[in-house]
């Protein structure tokens, strides 16, 4: 059982949002920026945002290097 590890909805709705900003550039965004992104997009709440980034981390979605958020690469 080494395949990704399920998130809720919300965290895929949120993963999709920062893909649809970030796009294929490999860029990251600033912490605040990302949940800024997720707060404009009307479905979440800031603490929301932040629990949706927290769990995207938490499962090896998303990373962090210094204060810029990316989107772990998949063979998708």
């Amino acid at each position: 059982m080494n395949g990704p590890r399920r998130i809720p909805p919300f965290a895929e709705d949120a993963l999709a949002v920062l893909q649809e900003t970030v796009g294929d550039d490999d860029e990251g965004l600033l912490n605040d920026a990302a949940t800024a992104v997720l707060v404009a997009d009307e479905r979440f709440a800031e603490a929301d945002a932040e629990y949706a980034l927290d769990v995207l981390q938490s499962r090896g979605y998303i990373y962090y290097v210094d204060e810029q958020v990316y989107i772990t690469p998949t063979d998708d």
